[in-house]
């Protein structure tokens, strides 16, 4: 099956936390002046190019007009990098850097690097704080990285 569009998703932490757009940045929070916040349409396509057993997903907002990116600085840092979805999509490369894979751990799934293996989408704590990567320890308890998300098609 091949789409013709992506896919609407909304995200919340384990924590309820929505994920939003401000200044160009994906941010985790709930209410601003009093109101709560719908939360970011996340566009999402599969990477055809991977191992479809692993989930892959390639993650957008704004109508998919950018995609999150993993790149390298001294660590794997997310960024939103602004590339159609689709043309990901339907492109003939394998766009490891776009890409995450979906885990499914019963309500909630986490997401992991294609390109950095180990590293996964985190929130922390705190609201209206970035959206960024972990790198799991062997001991998960001492960290304080959220990496569990609700991921929920839209109405």
């Amino acid at each position: 099956m091949v789409l013709s569009g992506a896919l609407c998703f909304r995200m919340k932490d384990a924590a309820l936390k929505v994920l939003y757009l401000k200044d160009n940045q994906l941010l985790a929070g709930g209410l601003h002046a009093g109101k709560f916040i719908k939360g970011e349409e996340i566009s999402v396509v599969p990477n055809r190019w991977l191992n479809a057993e692993l989930s892959p997903v390639i993650l957008g907002v704004q109508g998919g007009s950018q995609c999150l990116l993993c790149g390298m600085e001294q660590e794997p840092t997310l960024k939103l990098e602004p590339v159609n979805i689709m043309e990901l999509y339907n492109g003939v490369k394998e766009s490891k850097s776009f890409t995450f894979y979906r885990r499914d751990t019963g309500l909630t799934s986490s997401f992991e690097s294609a390109a950095y293996p180990g590293w996964f989408l985190c929130t922390v704590p705190e609201a209206d704080q970035p959206l960024r990567l972990t790198q799991l320890p062997e001991d998960a308890s001492c960290n304080d990285s959220i990496t569990d998300f609700y991921f929920q098609q839209c109405d």
